[in-house]
């Protein structure tokens, strides 16, 4: 049945919420600021409204003590959030990226009584283009009892399968505003070793998947050298840089040759010009793009992930520090999976060796730390890179993977390292 797509102020919009009910966000760049803001301006009328949503890139004005009536749950945990979390207003839900667009669909456990996304204005066709975030927004959308959508002209219309028809929204609000930007990160002299040593392990004709951060920054930049290589999941600027130079190309892709899968794409103005309206670009919701059986039909994928802690089996953590939650599961899980299926696939899990101040703790450590969420089990390692060089443990037995590791550890820390694993034994 057709719905309304009724144009009205954010103020009326945000009118047809109510009290309980569960509201999903896009996340990233994606996010709906207009929209959000009138929810905070009603947050007394609209007490234990829940917001549901991924990476944030502004300062969580709805976990604030002054919008106390607001709930959040969330699957990418910030420390942002730590305050709002110990005041009972926000909840970890511990789900892969794969896992969320069924859980947050109509059907699933946090099936959202409404869906708040930001598309470009309609085309010819009434055709609404959710532009920068497709991944969990557009299933959501699809089946959502209520849809609302800020129509915002700076919404790049990207191609591919991030639509949304005018008769499948029950409210518009017209707004003009700058997208969320996310800035290149400054990158060090760690990452950018980091980020050399990935780039050596990447072959020609490889199909890369990085994330957000320094390191994920220097890989891209390191990789100016090679040739036909595609870019999914998440697009970025330093990949639109890659594009540009000839590096990206997706010649090589088994099938949607030519062009970049893509559920996110985060960056600048750059990035957001380069997405419109682009032949290149193929915008899918994370059902596609984290599928890990889409994921192994690609030759030479190369998922690249980072994490806060390794240990010496071989166990990953990229999302807590202890018990405390401080990111999330995101896709790594489901890019480890598929890379590991993949003919000439490989996961690479790249991290700093060090952590904490001035560097005084090792990342590679004898166990994880109590309490801590394994995000990729040790079943799945595979390459494993710091700024001291690559090693590679899949297949390795425990000692030999032990002896592996250790070797990329900070070379303080190596000794106290082998002393465990001697213990161990």
């Amino acid at each position: 049945m057709a719905r309304g797509f009724v144009t009205t102020s954010p103020s009326e919009a945000v009118q047809r919420l109510a009290p309980g009910m569960k509201v999903l966000l896009p996340p990233g760049c994606g996010e709906p600021r207009a929209l959000v803001a009138e929810v905070c301006r009603q947050s007394e009328r609209l007490r234990d409204l829940t917001l549901i949503g991924g990476i944030h890139l502004g300062d969580f004005p709805w976990a604030r003590p002054e919008h106390a009536a607001l709930r959040y749950a969330t699957w990418h945990m910030s420390p942002r959030l730590e305050d709002a979390r110990r005041r009972g207003r926000v909840d970890f839900v511990p789900l892969r990226y794969f896992d969320l667009v069924t859980e947050f669909a109509r059907g699933g456990r946090w099936a959202p009584d409404a869906v708040l996304v930001q598309t470009a204005p309609p085309d010819a066709r009434g055709y609404l283009s959710l532009g920068v975030s497709v991944s969990v927004a557009l299933p959501a959308a699809r089946t959502a009892p209520l849809v609302i959508a800020q129509v915002n002209p700076r919404m790049p219309r990207a191609r591919g399968n991030g639509v949304l028809h005018t008769s499948q929204v029950d409210v518009c609000v017209e707004v003009d505003e700058a997208l969320a930007e996310y800035p290149p990160p400054v990158v060090g002299d760690v990452e950018r070793a980091i980020g050399g040593h990935v780039a050596a392990l990447v072959p020609d004709g490889a199909v890369v998947q990085v994330g957000v951060g320094a390191i994920p920054q220097a890989v891209l930049e390191g990789l100016g050298g090679h040739r036909d290589l595609a870019l999914h999941s998440l697009l970025v600027d330093a990949g639109v840089a890659l594009v540009e130079r000839g590096v990206v190309t997706a010649a090589r892709k088994r099938f949607h040759r030519g062009r970049l899968d893509l559920a996110e794409a985060m960056g600048t103005r750059r990035t957001f010009d380069f997405l419109h309206d682009n032949v290149a670009v193929n915008m899918e919701s994370s059902a596609f793009t984290h599928d890990p059986e889409v994921v192994a039909r690609l030759d030479r994928f190369v998922a690249i992930n980072s994490a806060l802690e390794i240990d010496l089996t071989g166990q990953v953590t990229a999302e807590s520090l202890g018990a405390r939650q401080v990111a999330g599961i995101g896709g790594q899980f489901d890019f480890v999976l598929g890379a590991s299926r993949s003919a000439g696939g490989a996961s690479i899990i790249a991290l700093p060796s060090t952590g904490g101040r001035d560097g005084a703790l090792s990342r590679i450590v004898p166990r994880l730390t109590t309490g801590a969420a394994v995000t990729t089990p040790r079943f799945l390692a595979d390459w494993v890179v710091t700024e001291h060089g690559a090693a590679r443990v899949r297949g390795l037995s425990d000692r030999a993977r032990a002896t592996a590791l250790i070797a990329v550890a900070h070379p303080r820390f190596q000794g106290e390292l082998e002393r465990a694993l001697a213990t161990s034994s």
